[in-house]
């Protein structure tokens, strides 16, 4: 007989398409659940990726197009305060390849990854599909960890502690001491510190960004992932890069080779394209992204929940407290709320978190789409809710 099972029979199913399969979606229902920005790529990138597109039919080195990785050698130095080489860079085919390359390249069968919840799911997918031991660190009230907490989880077999700032799901920005000190804790030690940068043109509030990486000054235990689907508006491009120290080049270059080869060569002239033009594109669509997030804070401020401060990513992350007597079933409710109220939220649990609640995307809408949205999840919460007004 054939095999009934193998490593990903124990690995959930991809929780948002599980869920919208799930759900009898009906007609202009608003979508606050996907994980993408509103806004297209620049004009030049679109011209970029048509001009190259003959490229198509060939590989390009695995690592990537050295002239793209001297251009995000530039991007580091200018933007995040990190100083590399070539050999310190690969291009990948989105952050997730990143991610994916990293474990592989760190890891064996049975090693530890630490992880705050709530999570990117990806990651928690990806680690468990490695083989490895996911060791969860829950965040705090305002959604951030504790270092102590943290060092609590390391053990022998830790190989690496993962921070995603500015955070998806939570839509917060580590302050720069903590992962400062995270950093310090990882080097201390002597393991990796993954840092997720996906969306770190997205900040509001006054917050700060700070890539780990700049800390270590050598480049000796930081693995830092990028992408260009947040930033630049290229999620279907399928491209990012991550930068990590020099002597895991030829580790990582074996499973980028055995993954995909090398990203999409069209995307890559894209990629470069965009990084020419630089942080300015995002951030000329944030005054429209805050007055979104503006709108669904003034709603939701009114209930009885636990919010997020959202000052990073476009995601606004809420807790619903709950009844005495009465447990809540968040995806139930995220089932309701989508048939019932024509609204798309993601419930908590998707991303590991306890308690039950929502991530909800302001950053793919306008307003009057948002405005429309967040009425809708604010009249089916109450509706299923009650105790929340």
């Amino acid at each position: 007989m054939l095999r009934a099972e193998a490593r990903t029979a124990k690995i959930p199913e991809a929780p948002i398409q599980k869920l919208l399969s799930t759900a009898r979606i009906p007609e202009n229902t608003v979508s606050l659940g996907q994980g993408v920005p509103f806004f297209p790529p620049p004009r030049e990138v679109v011209a970029a990726l048509m001009e190259s597109a003959d490229d198509g039919f060939r590989y390009s080195e695995d690592a990537g197009l050295l002239g793209l990785r001297n251009t995000i050698i530039q991007k580091l130095r200018n933007e995040n305060g990190i100083r590399c080489s070539t050999e310190s860079i690969i291009v990948t085919a989105g952050g997730n390849q990143a991610f994916v390359n990293a474990l592989l390249a760190i890891t064996n069968v049975g090693d530890e990854i630490v992880l705050v919840a709530p999570y990117y799911f990806n990651h928690l997918m990806a680690i468990k599909m490695a083989g490895c031991k996911p060791k969860i660190v829950e965040a705090g009230k305002e959604f951030l960890p504790d270092v102590r907490e943290i060092e609590k989880k390391i053990t022998n077999h830790t190989r690496a502690v993962v921070t995603v700032s500015p955070n998806n799901p939570a839509g917060v920005v580590y302050p720069p001491r903590l992962l400062a000190e995270i950093n310090r804790a990882c080097a201390k030690h002597g393991i990796y510190h993954v840092s997720d940068e996906a969306y770190e043109h997205f900040v509001f509030d006054g917050a700060v960004h700070l890539s780990p990486a700049s800390r270590d000054k050598n480049l000796e235990h930081t693995i830092t992932l990028f992408s260009f689907s947040k930033s630049f508006g290229m999620g279907g491009y399928r491209v990012g890069y991550m930068v990590f120290p020099q002597p895991l080049f030829p580790e990582i270059l074996k499973v980028q080779d055995t993954i995909g080869i090398c990203p999409p060569v069209p995307s890559q002239h894209a990629a470069e394209a965009a990084l020419k033009i630089g942080k300015k594109h995002p951030e000329k669509y944030l005054p429209r992204m805050e007055k979104v997030r503006k709108i669904f804070l003034e709603e939701l401020e009114k209930l009885d929940l636990l919010l997020s401060s959202s000052n990073g990513a476009f995601y606004l992350y809420l807790r619903i407290p709950e009844k005495s007597g009465k447990k809540i079933n968040d995806w139930k409710l995220g089932i309701h709320l989508i048939e019932k109220f024509g609204v798309i939220a993601l419930p908590a649990s998707i991303f590991g978190d306890r308690y039950p609640g929502f991530r909800l995307s302001f950053g793919n809408v306008d307003e009057e789409t948002g405005q429309e949205g967040i009425r809708r999840f604010v009249k089916g919460l109450v509706s299923l809710c009650p105790w929340v007004r």
